[in-house]
């Protein structure tokens, strides 16, 4: 069974491109989320998540209360974002960085790395 990734992304073409990839690369997709709240509700609602890629700014707002749901329920993630881990919060500095714009081999060479982990 093929682990099933959330996106949280706000730019549509990254996450459309994010999306085709791991789904090429044999990931299940849950789905993409724009914002923080969509992001928060998503979370809440799914049990079936194993991992989420999430950019470090949503429409502008930081998404720590995302990197700290997804904590919570120890679904691990990787940071998607144009800053550098230095320039990061505490909350998503914790977790694997890839700079924008991501490389789709990247990405899904991390997620099967977290997933390889359990």
């Amino acid at each position: 069974m093929s682990a099933s990734i959330l996106i949280v992304e706000d730019e549509y073409l990254i996450a459309h491109e994010l999306a085709e990839a791991l789904k090429e690369a044999g990931f299940a997709l849950l789905g993409i989320c724009a914002s923080v709240p969509a992001a928060l509700a998503r979370i809440e609602a799914e049990d079936g998540c194993d991992a989420a890629v999430l950019d470090a700014s949503l429409r502008e707002v930081s998404s720590v209360p995302v990197a700290e749901a997804l904590s919570a329920r120890g679904i691990p993630f990787v940071v998607v974002s144009g800053f550098s881990a230095d320039q990061l919060p505490p909350a998503l500095a914790a977790a694997p960085l890839i700079n924008k714009p991501a490389e789709a081999d990247d990405l899904v060479a991390m997620l099967r790395e977290m997933m390889a982990r359990g």
